[in-house]
């Protein structure tokens, strides 16, 4: 493989799960391949009794920059189902999951990081949730969860400012 081609990279070390994030050259942005490949990936680790925690991380200096739209051939629908659905495997994770983020995390990338037990951010990390600047409803899912984790004030703000 490419070590340029966008992928999730995986290792497990003394309990600890590491998913990379690796599509440096968007700021880590999910293609549709690596949105479709997390909850598998995910499943394959939950069944690993080797895993204690998980750690979800951005190659470089950006945690995630949400979906690489250049790669969406479905309808946002669809695409956003994807989304959706990694989000559900990573919150229904078995075992603590925790987002390392350094950098930008918006978008789907608020998503993930969202749906992780906990959040550690490197000081200067930028989180944005941007459905509303790309005229696209944010998941109703998604939202709960938002509206759980910051509030009601916040999730909105969050929500209609990007």
């Amino acid at each position: 493989m490419d070590r340029t081609e966008p992928r999730l990279i995986t290792s497990v070390e003394r309990g600890v799960a590491t998913v990379v994030i690796a599509n440096p050259a968007k700021r880590n942005a999910m293609t549709t391949a690596m949105w479709r490949s997390l909850p598998e990936l995910l499943e394959r680790l939950a069944a690993d009794p080797a895993v204690r925690v998980l750690v979800l991380t951005g190659a470089g200096d950006t945690f995630c920059a949400g979906a690489d739209i250049s790669t969406l051939r479905e309808t946002p629908e669809s695409a956003q189902g994807l989304a959706v659905a990694a989000e559900d495997a990573l919150a229904a994770f078995p075992r603590p999951t925790l987002a390392a983020v350094r950098g930008y995390c918006v978008g789907g990338g608020s998503q993930l990081a969202a749906a992780c037990d906990l959040r550690f951010a490197e000081e200067g990390a930028s989180f944005g949730v941007t459905p509303a600047k790309l005229g696209i409803v944010y998941p109703a899912s998604s939202t709960r969860r938002l509206v759980a984790l910051v509030g009601p004030a916040t999730a909105k703000h969050l929500l209609f400012s990007g």
